[in-house]
């Protein structure tokens, strides 16, 4: 079982903060710690997004901080994951990760994700935004290993809006690991993701109540009881 701590954002654009976050992700329990990476410019024109461009700007990954939190995973003991968003950002992060990973948005664009496929690393998918036919279309065209991760994108979403059943299906359908990315408040729609057999369950992290995905993040003591209720309950 593989639980991603997403850190994402909410380090606040603090390097310092974005380091002492992956350490304590790694006490709670986390076994891949995941950030966010873009350029400001580049991600408002493909998601037309410049109303949030100041905040987004101010709160962004530095380039030169990949290497020192890609560093600090390896000292930590746990892998170094990066959501990257268009093909400049890949080409920044692809030297410092084993594989990517691409947000729902960004899944639905089938030529992105075959210039991602091209580094030939394993993908991790977010399913938000895409259907099957459009998941179909990708398996048909890319040949690296592939992960698929149930996803509502709302912030927060209801747990009704998720069909668990969805794990057994698109494993049953795809042949590859499925996982679980939570975007709900609580603890419970990931507990039970684990029983039904998710493979990865992903959480967004933080460490105090300022974090910019504050509605959908849990905080260290959170995250430590959801490690460790899946791993007791999996036994790993």
């Amino acid at each position: 079982m593989e639980i991603i701590a997403e850190v994402g954002l909410n380090h606040g654009g603090n390097l310092n903060k974005a380091l002492e976050m992956t350490r304590v992700a790694k006490e709670c329990g986390a076994s891949i710690v995941k950030f966010q990476f873009y350029y400001t410019d580049v991600l408002c024109v493909n998601r037309n997004c410049f109303d949030a461009y100041k905040l987004l700007d101010k709160i962004r990954m530095r380039p030169q901080w990949i290497p020192i939190l890609a560093d600090e995973c390896k000292q930590q003991g746990v892998e170094f994951l990066c959501t990257a968003f268009c093909k400049y950002s890949i080409e920044t992060i692809a030297p410092y990760v084993q594989r990517f990973k691409i947000a729902s948005p960004e899944v639905a664009n089938l030529e992105f994700v075959k210039h991602v496929a091209s580094y030939g690393k394993p993908l991790i998918l977010s399913n938000g935004k895409i259907t099957l036919e459009g998941l179909e279309k990708i398996f048909d065209v890319v040949s690296v290993p592939i992960s698929i991760l149930l996803c509502v994108s709302k912030y927060p979403a209801a747990i009704g809006e998720y069909d668990l059943t969805d794990i057994h299906k698109l494993k049953k359908h795809f042949k590859c690991p499925v996982g679980l990315s939570d975007h709900t408040q609580g603890l419970s729609l990931s507990i039970k993701a684990a029983e039904m057999g998710a493979d990865i369950i992903e959480r967004h992290f933080m460490t105090d109540k300022s974090a910019v995905d504050v509605a959908v993040s849990l905080m260290p003591n959170e995250f430590l009881k959801l490690t460790d209720i899946i791993r007791r309950k999996n036994g790993n």
